[in-house]
């Protein structure tokens, strides 16, 4: 829960965060020279909640220069919260993007780098509470950018799925809203993984083919028959060559010459294909993830004596062990490394003798008056042995890989069969969900009207293809072309998933900030929404529904009474903030 957001600089009044409905509210003032309703400071105290919460999107917004005076005046935000009875304070200043100060106690801040605090905040806002439902990966911002929504993301958004700010992929998505939705993601996981990794190899595979294109200009399968024409073309240079009847004076030159030919071949493979093991050895380093664990045994030990100590010792163990693991991996790595580098430089060495010995022979035969057609002869010979060894070796990859995505195909098999199942199985959470969405229809979008053909559902889809999901995630409303109504799907869903959350007291985020949202949206609706969401309030006790509206989208005079409903509660026992259009009244109390 958010308890207070406020700034020790003075730059915003503290802003009390309640339990329940939390508006921010936008008035008009009667003052000629105002400047209007539209920017004086709702989105942007939305925009401050996600600053402190470390969103990319907000810092990049207040790093514009018409916020150049929140850094010239070095200025700062805390966010102080509470999760699980224990609270927290998050400082951030505007000058320093880079440095978080976080604690206990707002008289005691630890200095973090701004890269540590993600996994931090990740362990207090989403900690993994089964081995059936969970996330891997850089997970915070991610997911946190479902529970705090800006004006201008709403604004941009039209799938109620698709919450992220970056271009997710249909699977990514997925896996976003099955964790959300407290559905099991253990194999939706793993076929990312795989199908993601399946399609690097598919990329690996098309850049080799393009290479064997560039410089045979075939394709790999015309290639392949082009391979035996080589061998034979080697074969009759090589047998005219053999059968080449030299003068007497010349055989001891010929002799030489093919011996030095056949070692530059001989060479020049060994170069090529240890070429090759280097590059990909130095691909297989990898270093210890950094962890302050002095921090991490501070932020424990601040919630139970002794604890810390316990979690600092038991990651003090993991992490030498896997120091000890990686140190004895590199140090292979690097003995392996100067070995084939050893071998590399010696046969360049031995190519570059080879060539300068080469080049002699000739010179003795031209010398000699052996025939120019014999020199010719011997170039092309090693110029098709060239072209026939490096390309075998691409075409030998490309095997090598397709040998592995076909049994890798097995594997994602196999894994929609799982998630089918998994699917199959919680078709009580499912039907759970369906309910609740009916729910939030009824008695807060579509009160006392039809809501017929509306539904969301969890689809199997057995017949998709290779990376595709075998379900699908569909959300229904009724007229749902219009905008106000594409908004209304997305409020729909948006409290369909948050309150099927508090039902089950997950430890996820226990607020829901809605900046934006009600835009065309009808005050009758509105009015719904607001009583609904009063009425959740009371039963369930645990959680904050924070939303922005100028005054006249919730004006309560006894017409707008009359046609839409009265609201069930005072709403301006709920207000946490208030900005007019005068200057001294918006929330920076400056107009720029």
């Amino acid at each position: 829960m958010l308890i207070r957001l406020y700034s020790e600089t003075n730059l915003i009044d503290s802003v009390p965060f309640l339990n329940g409905i939390n508006i921010i509210l936008g008035k008009y003032s009667e003052d000629k020279e105002a400047r209007g309703i539209n920017g004086i400071g709702k989105s942007s105290l939305v925009r401050l909640i996600d600053f402190a919460l470390l969103s990319g999107k907000a810092e990049k917004r207040f790093s514009q220069k018409k916020y150049d005076f929140l850094r010239d005046e070095e200025h700062s935000l805390t966010l102080e919260f509470e999760v699980r009875g224990k609270k927290y304070f998050l400082k951030r200043y505007f000058s320093d993007l880079k440095t978080i100060f976080f604690s206990n106690r707002p008289d005691k801040y630890e200095e973090y780098e701004k890269s540590e605090m993600p996994r931090i905040l990740e362990a207090i806002f989403f900690p993994t509470e089964n081995s059936e439902v969970f996330f891997e990966g850089k997970r915070y911002g991610t997911l946190m950018e479902f529970f705090v929504k800006d004006d201008l993301q709403n604004q941009q958004r039209i799938d109620p799925l698709n919450f992220v700010s970056y271009n997710a992929n249909v699977r990514d998505k997925a896996l976003y809203n099955f964790y959300l939705l407290n559905l099991p993601t253990k194999n939706l996981v793993n076929f990312n993984d795989v199908s993601k990794d399946y399609e690097e190899k598919s990329k690996t595979i098309k850049g080799l083919t393009n290479k064997i294109k560039a410089d045979t200009g075939k394709e790999v399968k015309e290639f392949r028959t082009e391979i035996l024409k080589i061998e034979k073309q080697i074969s009759i240079i090589e047998k005219s060559l053999k059968d080449y009847n030299f003068l007497e004076n010349h055989k001891d030159i010929e002799g030489k010459l093919t011996e030095v030919i056949s070692q530059i071949n001989e060479k020049s493979t060994l170069y090529h294909i240890t070429n090759r093991k280097l590059e990909k050895l130095k691909s297989s380093y990898s270093d210890v993830s950094s962890i302050d664990i002095d921090k991490i045994q501070k932020l424990y030990n601040e919630t139970l004596s002794t604890f810390g100590n316990f979690v600092k010792k038991s990651l003090d163990e993991v992490i030498e062990f896997k120091k000890q693991l990686l140190a004895n991996r590199n140090k292979y790595l690097l003995d392996e490394e100067k070995k084939l580098t050893k071998i590399i430089h010696t046969a360049l060495s031995d190519l570059e003798i080879l060539e300068k010995n080469r080049s002699q022979l000739f010179s003795l035969l031209k010398e000699k008056g052996a025939l120019d057609r014999i020199e010719t002869t011997y170039e092309k010979l090693i110029e098709e042995k060239t072209l026939l060894e490096r390309n075998t070796a691409i075409i030998k990859e490309i095997d090598e890989i397709e040998t592995i995505m076909a049994n890798t195909d097995i594997v994602i098999s196999e894994l929609k069969r799982d998630i089918v199942n998994e699917v199959n199985e919680v078709d009580k959470k499912l039907n759970e969900l369906r309910l609740l969405f009916q729910d939030v229809l009824e008695n807060a979008i579509y009160l006392d009207e039809e809501f017929d053909n509306s539904y969301f559902d969890v689809t199997i889809n057995p017949s998709s293809k290779r990376n595709q999901l075998p379900f699908s995630i569909n959300i229904q409303i009724p007229k749902a072309d219009a905008l106000g109504q594409e908004r209304l799907k997305i409020v729909s869903y948006d409290l369909m998933v948050f309150l099927n959350n508090r039902l089950n007291k997950r430890n996820i985020p226990d607020f829901l900030v809605h900046d934006g949202v009600f835009h065309a949206i009808s005050k009758r609706t509105i009015f719904n929404v607001l009583n609904y969401m009063y009425h959740k309030a009371n039963e369930l006790q645990n959680f904050q529904y924070i939303l922005t509206f100028n005054e006249d989208e919730i004006d309560f005079t006894e017409e707008v009474s009359s046609r839409y409903g009265k609201l069930e509660f005072d709403i301006s026992d709920y207000v946490i903030a208030e900005f007019s259009d005068t200057e001294k009244e918006t929330l920076f109390k400056r107009f720029f």
